[in-house]
């Protein structure tokens, strides 16, 4: 009896404590906010080669597990099969490790070999060929206005651009010569930030073998943690929480990654039969800003439109009908058919999610905003039905929905 009264003590002081820790760790938090998010940032710059290769390894997830699983059962059921069944699965893993690796620079080469110079090639074709471009806008525009008979239209025309041009030179002479030197300094960090970056990805492509080939026993060190620490309606929960997120997440990041390669692909190719310039460059774009639900097709138009545009006007309208067509196909075909069910919301919540979470993290946060919205959707909505049920009320949103304003009867539609 005492013992159990001791206990309960125990814990009541526990957990007096936690709570005040908890509330002077918030505290200190918002007092120097600002050097927390400084220890934050450079503790996550010192892990990003972690970072790079828990991503990898997530995305190489499911070759990795398909050639082990098969490349274990060939080693197992064949005729001549290995008896230790261990030492078969050390194989399969091997195996599935390698082909993982091999999908990966496969990939990593083929961009590199068959895109970034075409891009390369685009850029300097683009940044040669603008001058011209303007000078022939100038004469036409000038060719136009001297046809003019209102000569007070025409001096409001070719005083505008007389401005725009000085205001022009004036930028230039003001902003971007004396700070010839400020330049060469952003260029050599860029170079180095972009050393450093390479840097972190190969030791993440290291640090993802190793994520690959334990992340059974990783899972199984978490799931052993959280039971030790918590109930087990709780640790219950978790692990239900863990794996919808997984499901969530990863059916929704690797179908967006197939679906905008497909995009990207079927991009390029129509645009070398439709012979338009700069294909290599604006269909790694499309394909790129693809991965953003809803907003990624505009988003990727913009500047490739543009970019075409110098080249030939009636070429951008081409392209920009041509992504009409590939975005028509991809939201109402082939996203569905890849992505499926994987999301669970309505397009307003995607559209909503793309905008907060893009508001708050950038880019990032508009390509993982709509799995994550998508989370704390459905637990929201479980929640709500646990109350409902609980009150004996019915949990189907239909039938909460009404139509008076129409004086039309929810029976008669629904």
């Amino acid at each position: 009896m005492n013992d159990r009264f001791e206990e309960r003590y125990l814990k009541l002081g526990a957990t007096i404590f936690a709570a005040g820790a908890g509330i002077v760790l918030f505290f200190f938090i918002v007092k120097n906010f600002d050097s927390v998010a400084d220890g934050v940032k450079e503790l996550v710059g010192i892990l990003m080669p972690f970072i790079y290769g828990a991503v990898i390894a997530y995305l190489l997830s499911p070759v990795f597990n398909v050639v082990t699983r098969r490349t274990y059962h060939a080693l197992t059921e064949r005729k001549h099969k290995v008896k230790n069944k261990h030492r078969a699965f050390i194989y399969a893993k091997i195996v599935g490790t390698t082909v993982s690796i091999l999908v990966l620079g496969i990939v990593i080469t083929a961009f590199a070999v068959l895109l970034v110079p075409q891009m390369i090639s685009s850029v300097i074709d683009l940044i040669e060929i603008t001058p011209g471009r303007i000078r022939a806008f100038s004469a036409w525009l000038t060719e136009v206005t001297s046809g003019m008979e209102n000569s007070v239209l025409t001096d409001v025309i070719n005083s505008s651009v007389d401005n725009l041009y000085d205001i022009f030179m004036d930028f230039v002479r003001q902003h971007i010569l004396p700070g010839v030197d400020s330049y060469m300094e952003i260029i050599s960090q860029g170079i180095m930030i972009t050393i450093r970056t390479f840097l972190d990805l190969l030791i993440g492509i290291i640090a993802s073998v190793y994520f690959l080939n334990g992340k059974e026993k990783f899972k199984a060190d978490a799931r052993k943690t959280v039971q030790a620490l918590c109930r087990r309606d709780i640790a219950k929960e978790i692990f239900d929480f863990c794996n919808y997120a997984n499901r969530t997440f990863g059916g929704f990041i690797a179908g967006k990654v197939i679906d905008s390669i497909i995009v990207g692909f079927i991009c390029y190719i129509a645009m070398l039969i439709l012979q338009l310039p700069y294909a290599a460059l604006c269909a790694t774009i499309i394909g790129v800003t693809n991965i953003i639900p809803f907003f990624g097709p505009f988003i990727g138009a913009v500047p490739t439109s543009i970019i075409i545009f110098i080249q030939s006007p009636i070429e951008a309208g081409i392209f920009i009908i041509l992504i009409f067509v590939l975005q028509q196909f991809d939201g109402n075909i082939l996203g569905p058919k890849i992505l499926g069910g994987a999301i669970g919301i309505a397009s307003f919540w995607v559209m909503f999610s793309i905008v907060l979470f893009g508001g708050l993290f950038g880019f990032l946060g508009m390509v993982i905003g709509v799995p994550m919205f998508a989370i704390l959707y459905y637990y929201f909505k479980r929640y709500v039905e646990k109350r409902l049920s609980r009150k004996g009320l019915p949990t189907d949103t239909r039938d909460y929905l009404e139509f008076n304003n129409y004086n039309i009867n929810r029976k008669d539609i629904l």
